[in-house]
């Protein structure tokens, strides 16, 4: 009888240390979780908040060279620039006037832009946080194409923003 006693004693004592010795490693994942859940929380809210729309869209036949603007018409301030996406679908004013697809680049300097980049000429209205798009502000964009574009063709802009936000224009090229 004082054997069993003392097994069970044992076995008592063992899984009671056991418990305490697991609870900091189930604390630790319960903190891992929760703080995961803040920030895909936080990145859900961010997305859910921001909208943008590309309007003026603007090229001439021949020329390289496309003008647009990116409207914030959401509540997020967007400011990681060279995690946006731009992409340009155009007819190439070249032999056989193949449909091109770019993906372009960002540069924060307009002057001799390169081909395949886009660069921003200036932000309207932009009075609160200078060099970072407001709501209620607009981006005024310069892009530089590979070849130039073809009379009468479609071309057409799409801008993505960093946490994946799209607005799409297309015009007839003039």
């Amino acid at each position: 009888m004082g054997l069993s006693i003392a097994i069970s004693g044992g076995i008592v004592t063992f899984s009671i240390v056991y418990a305490m010795m697991s609870f900091p490693a189930i604390l630790d994942d319960t903190t891992k979780v929760s703080t995961s859940s803040a920030q895909m929380s936080d990145t859900l809210n961010s997305i859910l908040h921001t909208n943008i729309n590309l309007l003026n869209l603007q090229n001439v036949s021949g020329n390289n060279t496309v003008n647009f603007s990116i409207y914030n018409t959401g509540n997020t301030i967007l400011w990681n620039y060279n995690k946006f996406d731009a992409i340009v679908t155009y007819q190439a004013n070249t032999t056989g006037t193949p449909t091109l697809t770019e993906v372009l680049q960002y540069t924060n300097n307009c002057t001799s832009l390169a081909s395949d980049h886009w660069c921003i000429e200036s932000i309207t209205d932009d009075f609160t946080h200078p060099g970072i798009l407001d709501p209620k502000e607009t981006l005024n964009i310069k892009a530089k194409l590979q070849n130039p574009t073809n009379s009468g063709s479609i071309l057409t802009a799409n801008m993505g923003t960093d946490n994946g936000i799209l607005s799409t224009s297309s015009m007839r090229v003039t």
